[in-house]
């Protein structure tokens, strides 16, 4: 293996050699000028060895420019232990001529300005990546989520008479009677209660922290319907008779009850809530229908012994059901009429050409 013995003396060397040519660019840097180069001149030919014509022909040219003098010699320090090298360096720079001289200044401060900008470039990295570092550490540790606000809630207890009923709020399912709820959010709620005997719905609400209390006794309540003619009443196919006071024990709760009267062309559906021990009640009164009368000679109309007009009267509103019609003419002379009017509009058509007298 070859020994390092010899690397500080080559390093020594290099260093010398490099100091001669700076000292030579230097010295060669004061001798430059602005001028063109000289041209040299073709050596003359040698006038002996002319013919005697081409003497004659021959016509000397302009005397050769003057050859500059030699460069002067650069003293340079070249240290013991490495003169061959040093000197070997200093002849290659000669070597390199004029033009290499010339760009030899430019280049190292090119070289000397790339490596500040290099060295600068990473200065401000160092900096902008520490003040990125120091940013992020100083940065609060993001904050948790916070806890979903607790809603406020309170408690509700429903009993019953009889006990046993299903209780839902809300239509949801939750017990029988009596039933202790701890859990329901504040505000109002629909509490339905049901039983054999019936149902029976509440509205009730709910404070936060208190509890509320439903106590309801389920038993029959009344309905009582008023019409101005007679009604067939079922609920659900079931038919149901009205006592001699028009009502008709029912279980408390809702109801949906089909009204209908064959004779009149009338029929209707309608919803009732009955309460337990008490009297609902439910009055019909069905949109009127229309009466037309016409008479072959100017008459008045009277309807339930009121006046109504005269002939011709036209869809004058009518109750439904039964009423008494009597139509007078001006020269004497009456017909009465007793006629059901339906929820179909009425004609009647009085003919005084058949009265007797």
């Amino acid at each position: 293996m070859a020994s390092n013995d010899g690397l500080p003396d080559q390093r020594a060397n290099l260093i010398a050699a490099a100091h001669a040519a700076a000292s030579w660019a230097r010295a060669r840097r004061a001798t430059w000028t602005e001028a063109p180069p000289a041209v040299l001149a073709t050596p003359p030919e040698d006038e002996t060895s002319r013919t005697p014509a081409e003497a004659e022909r021959y016509v000397p040219s302009d005397p050769p420019a003057a050859v500059p003098p030699p460069l002067p010699p650069v003293l340079v320090a070249i240290p013991r232990t490495g003169p061959a090298l040093a000197t070997r360096a200093a002849k290659r720079v000669r070597a390199l001529g004029t033009p290499v001289l010339r760009w030899l200044p430019r280049v190292v401060a090119a070289v000397v300005l790339l490596a500040a900008s290099v060295a600068g470039g990473l200065y401000l990295w160092n900096v902008v990546a520490t003040s990125k570092t120091r940013i992020a550490v100083r940065e609060p540790a993001p904050v948790g989520p916070t806890e979903t606000k607790r809603k406020a809630t309170g408690g509700l207890r429903v009993s019953s008479t009889p006990v046993g009923a299903r209780v839902s709020v809300d239509g949801k399912m939750r017990g029988v009677t009596p039933l202790a709820l701890e859990d329901l959010n504040a505000g109002r709620h629909t509490i339905e209660i049901k039983s054999e005997a019936g149902t029976v719905q509440r509205t009730v609400t709910v404070a936060a922290d208190q509890t509320a209390e439903v106590n309801e006794s389920i038993f029959s309540g009344w309905l009582a319907v008023y019409s101005p003619f007679d009604l067939v009443i079922t609920e659900g196919g079931r038919g149901l008779r009205l006592d001699d006071r028009n009502q008709i024990m029912l279980p408390p709760g809702h109801h949906e009850l089909r009204l209908a009267n064959r004779a009149l062309g009338y029929e209707d559906v309608r919803q009732v809530d009955l309460t337990p021990g008490e009297v609902t009640t439910l009055s019909l009164k069905p949109p009127p229908s229309t009466l037309t009368v016409t008479a072959t000679e100017p008459a008045d109309v009277w309807l339930d012994n009121a006046r109504v007009g005269e002939t011709p009267l036209n869809a004058l509103p009518v109750e439904l059901g039964s009423h008494d019609i009597v139509v007078r003419r001006a020269a004497g002379g009456e017909r009465r009429f007793t006629v059901t009017i339906t929820v179909r509009p009425f004609t009647l058509d009085v003919d005084f050409s058949k009265l007797a007298f």
